[in-house]
């Protein structure tokens, strides 16, 4: 019924150049990046339906696998890539693992903090005095794994 319609308004290609301009307007309000490929198999086939004066279905058949086409061939070349020149950016409790710092304040029945910048973390671990050099060695949560640094290190 619809198909009908737009046969019957004679307008052919440019419907399809149209459209596709309608759709790549539709990517820039609702960014996504799925819009752009159907958009731009719209308005290849209306370049195609210029070129080779297409019937409707044909017309729709091109669109169908063009729209296909350009959405493998553009996930596969503009696919966002996750790697990163910092892995542990938005791993905080990550970044400490390995870093040294001394205890202000005793590690008591396994649990104690470390004031680490402007912030105060939970820690557990062995029982030690403050001023000792600690290891974080892994994190539970937002708990931090310590041990004394010479243990850490071996010697």
């Amino acid at each position: 019924m619809i198909l009908d319609f737009i046969r019957d308004l004679g307008l052919g290609a440019w419907a399809w150049i149209v459209g596709g301009l309608l759709l790549l307007g539709i990517e820039v309000l609702a960014p996504g990046n799925i819009f752009v490929w159907f958009g731009l198999a719209a308005v290849f086939t209306g370049v195609v339906s210029i070129l080779a004066d297409l019937s409707w279905q044909v017309g729709l058949l091109v669109f169908a696998v063009s729209s296909v086409v350009f959405v493998i061939v553009g996930r596969r070349f503009f696919a966002r890539s996750t790697e990163s020149d910092e892995p542990l950016l938005n791993r905080r409790m990550d970044r400490f693992v390995g870093r040294v710092f001394t205890l202000s304040e005793p590690i008591v029945g396994g649990v104690g903090t470390i004031r680490v910048n402007d912030a105060k973390w939970r820690i557990t671990g062995p029982d030690l005095p403050s001023g000792t050099r600690i290891r974080v060695t892994g994190h539970d949560g937002a708990v931090l794994t310590v041990d004394q640094e010479d243990a850490a290190s071996g010697g």
